[in-house]
């Protein structure tokens, strides 16, 4: 078995979505003979690789740790839309809809991550996705870009309602458009928030 790590590294003031804060990583200051050392992180649960659950879109006000672990885990299907702006349904993926609970989408915009432009220009998915996503059980859907939408976040707002969940800014997501056979975990924290942070990881056969 061979893990895929689709994670970006969280780091001091590192780059996130405009209008929120930067996570701060900071070495506590301890006597010079304790024989450890430890950091603090302060973080909005949307920096880097992260989970919205539906609380984030104001559909309930269920945090994110009520939620059985066996939904962030399964067999995922990847999709190739890279070099497109402009994401639009196709009829060839309701098939895909149908038979995974974990959709991914592969924009191959994670390769902007970190410049100017990672939070400005990334792809618009079409809200027609949302609902086919969610009218075929798709429990979650993931994307290597900051969000599917832009403001008013309508995507959004369509797909996180009953115990559905978006993963943004995943990263590697070419190594799995190949593969057949592709296991999805993303855990989140258990912690009392609408999202959370998350390592993910993909298991495919070495």
């Amino acid at each position: 078995m061979k893990y895929i790590d689709l994670t970006h590294t969280i780091s001091h003031k590192m780059p996130v979505f405009p209008g929120e804060a930067e996570p701060s990583i900071l070495r506590d200051e301890l006597p010079e003979d304790a024989g450890y050392v430890t950091h603090r992180l302060e973080s909005n649960m949307h920096t880097g690789t992260h989970i919205d659950a539906p609380f984030h879109a104001k559909s309930d006000e269920i945090t994110i740790d009520n939620f059985p672990l066996s939904l962030f885990v399964g067999t995922a299907a990847v999709i190739d839309v890279r070099g497109l702006k402009k994401i639009l349904m196709q009829p060839e993926w309701e098939p895909l809809f149908r038979k995974y609970t974990i959709i991914l989408f592969c924009t191959g915009y994670s390769k902007e991550w970190k410049t100017d432009c990672y939070y400005r220009d990334y792809p618009e998915f079409d809200t027609k996705i949302a609902t086919a996503l969610a009218s075929n059980g798709v429990k979650i859907t993931g994307f290597d870009s900051p969000s599917p939408d832009k403001s008013p976040f309508e995507f959004h707002g369509i797909y996180l309602r009953d115990g559905r969940f978006l993963i943004e800014n995943l990263t590697n997501l070419e190594i799995l458009l190949d593969e057949e056979n592709v296991t999805f975990i993303a855990l989140p924290l258990k912690i009392e928030a609408e999202a959370s942070l998350v390592r993910a990881v993909a298991m495919i056969e070495s």
